[in-house]
């Protein structure tokens, strides 16, 4: 594929995207049900979730479970539903993570 092709692929999906989030946004807020509010406000965790989860637990198309990804996961949602912070949440997690993967800890990995 060209260059040409490829730039011109990417801004109409840009278009695409931007005029579908738009026509979403003028909905006036009383159209919308205070429980469907609520449920969009999940949708950017669930499609990170979806994008970081497969990466931690998959391998070769099995599902492995790693001690350290699950404990680093499990602080994570903990945090989460104790901060609400999600940047908090994922900053002590990934920080437990590098701190326990560093080779000059005295315990074994």
């Amino acid at each position: 594929m060209s260059i040409a092709a490829s730039l011109t692929m990417m801004i109409g999906m840009a278009v695409v995207t931007y005029l579908a989030r738009r026509a979403f946004l003028r909905i006036p807020d009383n159209r919308l049900s205070p429980r469907l509010k609520q449920g969009l406000t999940f949708i950017p965790l669930g499609i990170f979730a979806g994008l970081i989860f497969p990466s931690l637990f998959v391998q070769q198309g099995e599902m492995v479970i790693q001690p350290l990804y699950f404990a680093g996961s499990i602080i994570c949602l903990i945090l989460m539903a104790l901060t609400k912070n999600v940047f908090v949440s994922f900053g002590l997690s990934l920080l437990f993570v590098v701190l326990v993967t560093i080779e000059w800890l005295p315990w074994p990995m």
